[in-house]
């Protein structure tokens, strides 16, 4: 049976050129309305772009990958020429008087030049394979950046209209056919659907290669069909990957890249078929998936960050404005605008990509009316995902979260059952997350890393025996409501001496309560992750901000977990701790907050 996006275009004729007329630097009535000071900030960052002189990628620094999974290097430079072009663009907009244009040929001629848009860590034909070490001009990889590429330089070509070199103009839709059209429609790639799972890479492809294509004018209408038919099946094969309450088993730092990307391929979509998308707007799955960074928000720009997630996971930004807009949600619409007024129009993480800034700047005055207005919105007490097994309980300015699912899903840690738990916006039990890519981490080495691993994460574990990786190993729920759950987390360690371990937790009457219940001959140690460094009083662990008591005589010694890490640092002071709780047998121990003063 065909999926929503499938059968919404079941009714289509044909496919139009893609044309985003109201972002054309011929429209002055968005360019010259935009408030003066962001416009000076743009044009500031236009002018400090260097004329000319753009590093090269070199070979030995494609290969640098593979020789000692280094991805930061060649990363630096990769992404600092696409976000030069796309500020650029935004700047000859806003002034239109061609002082950038110089720049702006300089920057497209250093991106066509590169042999390959592909990055060194995705330069592989078969998914979670090893890396090849030098990449193969005559069969492009479309992955995540090349896709991207694409994108930003269609959309130059597209909003500068005939301000851009017209020879230059003609060598982006050459490149665009030869590296994205040709490969997207001749060849596959694991992301668009088939014999194994999706994550976030099928709708970000998607969306960028059908913002790399559709606006070509060599385009047939069989070419312009077949892009939309398969882009209109893999987005409907990422959807059916969620449940109908649309949590993200990726965590809420992939929302940007997943659903965002989602809601981005289906508004191009709407534009390029003329057609009415209200129905897919409307669907309660969409608009679950579209709330979902709105569910897991604890307070600030601090989330809920299972998986391969860092606690600060992004501000909101002008997509996730629009995607309350057209899905009707005014509670994410109010939390987006408020953090841009906050923090400012650019995204953190994809600043620099041009389709997202454009849309940031077409709604910003939009976005900016609405946070003046102070809109005020409250959170459920009680919110579970049926699919990823997640409960997450708020009481009195308390944020309490327990994830089950299992441990194959995408970008997973060996976490079921883990705990987090925030006071405001003050971390107690944390997820410390994830660490900068390399090599390591997306290979057979990934459960060697701490942060990966169960004895790191808010959890009992058995002697040697710890959590394993795969969807076999998973959590059972016995319940889950509003004053609790309860967990069967045995098969999450796929050892036959864990004969039992059922996690139960309650938050009534503001009293946290967890039992950890086992049955195994192994030693049983029980994790907690912190910022704050505890100190024991008995059989009681106290921290600044609260306590932990124990019904057991327990043994407690705490070590240091220093943060050395760049990525982590981004979310964590320079110390952490880990503190280990040698449990007799089945234990219940209970979380106590102190009253901020």
């Amino acid at each position: 049976m065909d999926g929503i996006v499938e059968s919404t275009l079941a009714r289509m004729m044909n496919v139009g050129t893609l044309s985003f007329d109201e972002w054309s630097i011929n429209n002055r009535g968005l360019w010259d309305k935009l408030p003066g000071a962001l416009k000076r900030d743009i044009i500031c960052q236009a002018e400090e772009a260097e004329v000319g002189q753009v590093d090269y990628i070199r070979l030995d620094l494609f290969r640098l990958f593979t020789k000692t999974g280094d991805r930061r290097q060649l990363e630096d430079i990769y992404f600092a020429k696409r976000r030069k072009l796309s500020t650029l663009v935004l700047a000859e907009c806003i002034e239109d008087g061609g002082r950038f244009l110089e720049k702006i040929d300089e920057a497209i001629w250093a991106i066509l030049s590169e042999p390959a848009w592909v990055i060194h860590a995705h330069n592989s034909y078969i998914r979670d394979t090893k890396a090849l070490d030098t990449p193969l001009l005559e069969r492009p990889i479309l992955d995540l950046f090349a896709c991207e590429t694409g994108e930003i330089l269609a959309l130059t070509r597209m909003v500068l209209g005939d301000r851009l070199n017209s020879t230059l103009s003609a060598d982006i839709a050459y490149e665009l056919r030869r590296r994205i059209l040709i490969p997207y429609i001749t060849d596959h790639f694991w992301w668009m659907g088939g014999a194994g799972p999706v994550n976030n890479w099928s709708p970000w492809c998607t969306q960028n290669v059908l913002l790399s294509t559709l606006s070509l004018p060599s385009l047939t209408q069989k070419e312009r069909m077949k892009v939309v038919r398969q882009a209109a099946a893999t987005l409907d094969t990422f959807i059916a990957s969620y449940g109908d309450d649309g949590g993200c088993d990726e965590g809420a730092g992939y929302y940007h890249a997943a659903a965002l990307a989602m809601m981005g391929a289906l508004i191009t979509l709407e534009k390029v078929v003329g057609m009415d998308f209200t129905q897919i707007w409307s669907d309660s799955k969409i608009r679950a998936m579209a709330h979902y960074i709105e569910d897991v928000h604890i307070a600030d720009d601090l989330y809920l960050n299972f998986a391969d997630c860092s606690p600060k996971a992004g501000r909101l930004c002008a997509r996730e404005f629009l995607f309350g807009k057209l899905t009707g949600q005014e509670d994410l619409m109010a939390h987006a605008a408020s953090d841009v007024a906050t923090a400012g129009w650019e995204e953190e993480d994809n600043n620099y990509n041009l389709f997202y800034k454009l849309i940031a700047l077409s709604l910003h005055n939009e976005i900016m009316e609405l946070a003046a207005k102070g809109v005020k919105t409250a959170k459920p007490c009680f919110k579970s995902f049926e699919k990823t097994q997640m409960g997450i309980w708020r009481k009195t300015g308390t944020t309490f979260a327990l994830k089950g699912g299992s441990n194959g899903e995408s970008h997973n840690h060996n976490d079921v059952g883990s705990i987090i738990l925030y006071r405001g916006s003050k971390p107690l039990l944390i997820d410390i997350g994830v660490e900068t890519y390399t090599k390591a981490t997306f290979s057979d080495e990934r459960y060697t890393l701490k942060p990966m691993r169960s004895p790191w994460h808010n959890l009992v574990n058995f002697g040697q025996i710890e959590q394993k990786a795969g969807a076999r190993y998973h959590a059972d729920v016995i319940s889950m409501d509003e004053s609790g759950a309860s967990l069967d987390l045995a098969r999450a360690y796929g050892d036959d001496r864990v004969k039992r371990y059922v996690r139960s937790v309650s938050f009534t009457d503001g009293v946290i309560a967890i039992t950890d219940d086992f049955d195994c001959p192994e030693p049983a140690v029980l994790t907690l992750m912190s910022q704050e460094r505890p100190h024991v009083e008995g059989d009681k662990l106290v921290f600044d901000s609260f306590s932990v008591s124990f019904d057991k005589d327990v043994s407690i010694t705490t070590e240091p977990f220093p943060v050395t890490d760049a990525r982590l640092r981004r979310a964590w002071p320079e110390m952490l701790y880990r503190t280990l709780i040698s449990l007799p047998s089945t234990t219940t121990w209970t979380v106590a907050i102190k009253e901020e003063s």
